[in-house]
């Protein structure tokens, strides 16, 4: 499993970037060796957003990048937003009991 972290900046309306994340996010969930993802919003700094998303591998995550489709859905996140993706591997993980 691969965790891909985008940071994003919001450079305007934070609630059209969210209706266009939410777009994208249904393109995204279709997509072969996709997991699963949390988008969260920064408290103390409302237009700062991580996306937080797990794929089975890199290269499952890359053949998305590549493919087609994707061009389109990041087009309309970058005309909102800038962001800083990096795909991360797990060091350490713990689950609250009862969770």
């Amino acid at each position: 499993m691969v965790t891909l972290i985008n940071h994003f900046t919001v450079k305007g309306d934070t609630a059209e970037f969210e209706q266009v994340f939410a777009a994208s996010s249904e393109f995204m969930v279709e997509q072969p060796g996709f997991v699963s993802h949390r988008l969260v919003r920064s408290l103390r700094t409302p237009g700062s957003y991580v996306n937080i998303a797990e794929w089975e591998s890199a290269a499952a995550h890359q053949a998305v990048v590549r493919g087609p489709g994707f061009a389109e859905h990041i087009n309309g996140l970058a005309n909102l937003a800038s962001v800083e993706p990096d795909l991360y591997t797990e060091v350490l993980g713990r689950v609250a009991d009862g969770a």
